[in-house]
């Protein structure tokens, strides 16, 4: 038997994905790529805005066409928050939410036994709200031990789960419930199995990461045990538990929100030399009216509070966001506002995207909207600002030396050179191109870069230490 897995969205649904394919593993199943033929098609949704959901329903249509004996498995935000809407649709053999997840496979072997649609929401005795189905978790939900990413050396650890922030065209606390975080200890076992198996980065992820142990009644397995854990909170909680162990990996956090960190939550983290020097900060906008208008409690100056600390410490310090074009009532003199945070910020990268009306959700009702062309123009101009800077800021590389940690080869070089193009992260996250002799496995270690100049989306350089490439 052979499942394939369809993901959408966040790192979180990326790391249950994982642990949804070793669930099937462990039940003999096959797992191939997502497009290939399959008994099960396992489709884990987004619902952030509405071209997730489509995607995932073209996805669904698609498999079954290709085959329509298999059973498809539709799970995650889209059904959570429209039960109703996902009732109809034909292709969804199996139809569960966020919870319990690992389940899928036992509902997808007891439709192919009964031939019986399986609908847990519906079965679900809780009434269902506004906007979908409650999410009646209240703890942390272990899903095992994730594994190194296909053909890398990364791998990601799930430590937080559900958001109370409620920022204003958010769904995903409707959609995710309220948080939960996983114990520290837990989170270091984890950690530790990867290092053991051969992984050198490990991506901490979390619904709202930066609310970690946020929650009443959060057990720190750690703390009382020395006087190095007095004052250790939020996330630094896990760097912490996951920078002690012994060995030669970085550490880097898939995203933290303004809405709950601020310089001094920052400026704790600084000393953990296992952090990659990067960070994913969701501005969302530049205009301290539209922020507030978005329920988010800070300004623009506390933003780029922030990024001057990061800068100063390290200034190649990598800082990612992501902006929305076009949210209601979002003025021009607003949206000048956002493209002068894109310049003072010098970011490296920028999801810019335009604002998707999410019912449910408090700016879903407000009366002023702006039209999907001015979003559309909005959202171009955006992104043209962030490759300017991105450029400027990826030029300042020229000349240094980065740490990469190769991930995978992507293209031959000249014949005659006998090398293979690899690519790579630096810390910054900054992806990162060099050329290693063909043959040899570059992925068991970092390797010393020196830039020399841009390349696609990144900078390309050759290898400071040569003989490093003599690795087996």
């Amino acid at each position: 038997m052979k499942a394939a897995f369809y993901t959408l969205g966040c790192k979180v649904n990326q790391y249950e994905t994982q642990a949804v394919a070793q669930e099937f593993l462990r039940h003999g199943y096959i797992v191939v790529d997502e497009d290939e033929k399959a008994d099960v098609y396992v489709v884990n949704t987004c619902s952030v805005t509405r071209m997730a959901d489509r995607k995932s329903r073209q996805y669904m249509r698609r498999m079954k066409k290709k085959n329509p004996d298999a059973v498809v498995v539709l799970m995650g935000c889209y059904p959570q928050t429209n039960p109703g809407e996902t009732a109809e649709l034909a292709e969804a053999d199996v139809i569960m939410g966020t919870e319990n997840k690992l389940s899928a496979v036992e509902l997808a072997e007891q439709f192919l036994k009964d031939k019986k649609r399986i609908n847990k929401l519906l079965e679900s005795k809780v009434p269902a709200g506004p906007s979908g189905c409650p999410v009646t978790e209240r703890q942390f939900a272990e899903m095992g031990d994730a594994k190194c990413m296909l053909g890398s050396r990364r791998a990601l650890i799930k430590v937080q789960d559900g958001c109370n922030r409620f920022c204003s065209y958010c769904i995903i606390p409707h959609a995710r419930g309220p948080i939960r975080s996983r114990s520290p200890l837990s989170i270091k076992k984890e950690a530790i199995s990867l290092i053991e198996s051969g992984c050198r980065e490990i991506i901490l992820t979390g619904i709202n990461t930066a609310l970690y142990g946020a929650e009443k009644g959060f057990k720190n397995d750690f703390e009382g045990t020395s006087p190095d854990w007095d004052g250790v909170k939020g996330i630094e909680v896990a760097v912490k538990a996951i920078n002690d162990i012994p060995g030669d990996f970085r550490i880097r956090l898939s995203s933290l929100e303004p809405t709950v960190v601020d310089s001094n939550y920052l400026t704790g983290l600084l000393k953990y030399e296992k952090l990659a020097h990067h960070a994913h900060l969701s501005a969302q906008s530049g205009s301290d009216k539209v922020i507030a208008s978005m329920n988010r409690h800070y300004t623009s100056a506390d933003y780029l509070d922030m990024v001057r600390l990061l800068k100063e410490f390290d200034p190649l310090y990598g800082i990612t966001t992501d902006i929305i074009a076009g949210f209601p009532g979002e003025t021009d003199e607003d949206f000048e506002q956002s493209l002068d945070l894109v310049e003072k910020a010098g970011f490296l990268k920028v999801h810019a995207f335009p604002y998707s009306d999410r019912p449910g959700t408090v700016a879903s009702s407000m009366k002023i909207h702006v039209s999907p062309q001015v979003k559309k123009e909005r959202a171009a101009r955006l992104a043209e600002a962030a490759e300017k800077q991105s450029e400027i800021f990826r030029k300042k590389l020229i000349g240094t030396v980065q740490r990469v940690l190769p991930e995978e080869p992507v293209l031959d070089a000249a014949a005659a050179t006998g090398e293979v193009i690899w690519r790579g992260h630096a810390s910054n996250y900054t992806e990162v191109y060099f050329a290693a002799p063909a043959g040899k496995d570059m992925t068991e270690d970092f390797a010393d870069v020196i830039i020399e100049e841009l390349f696609e989306e990144g900078v390309s350089g050759r290898l400071a230490d040569p003989t490093a490439s003599d690795r087996k």
